[in-house]
């Protein structure tokens, strides 16, 4: 399962490095349209916004991953030494099953939304939820890779 995990987060990096270079890239050029030639690209906004959602999703995966999202260990420092692993490790599922949870119904709300149209581009207004399904499922995997490697043997 490690091997696996680390592929996905390689590839999620790898991801994120691409959309940001494009969100900057497009917005560069919109700025460089608008106030240096006093034109503007109607597709640059909807682009910079779905980059923008896309490197925030992903982004929360990776830092799921490298255990770089916000914890509150109060309650875990509170607990005796011993308790700390399974505590750790059931916090990780539950972590891991709200994260699912999240996954699914942005799934279900994709599909529902997917009819209707983005203004300036033919794509689906749907997209700006997929960085949410897939960004979400990782966090369910990486929770549960968590949780194995926490879990008292």
């Amino acid at each position: 399962m490690n091997a696996v995990v680390e592929v996905a987060d390689r590839a999620l990096r790898a991801a994120l490095v691409g959309i940001i270079s494009i969100m900057v890239a497009v917005v560069f050029a919109q700025v460089v349209a608008r106030y240096g030639f006093n034109r503007s690209f109607g597709w640059a906004d909807e682009i910079g916004r779905l980059a923008f959602v896309w490197s925030v999703f992903l982004g929360m995966a990776v830092a799921v991953r490298a255990r770089g999202h916000i914890a509150i260990g109060l309650l875990l420092n509170a607990v005796p030494g011993g308790l700390r692993p399974a505590l750790g490790a059931a916090t990780a599922l539950a972590c891991a099953a709200l994260s699912a949870i999240v996954a699914w119904e942005g799934l279900l709300i994709a599909l529902d939304q997917w009819d209707e149209r983005m203004i300036s581009l033919d794509l689906s207004a749907g997209w700006f939820l997929v960085p949410v399904v897939v960004g979400s499922a990782f966090c369910a995997v990486f929770f549960v890779s968590q949780a194995v490697m926490r879990a008292p043997r």
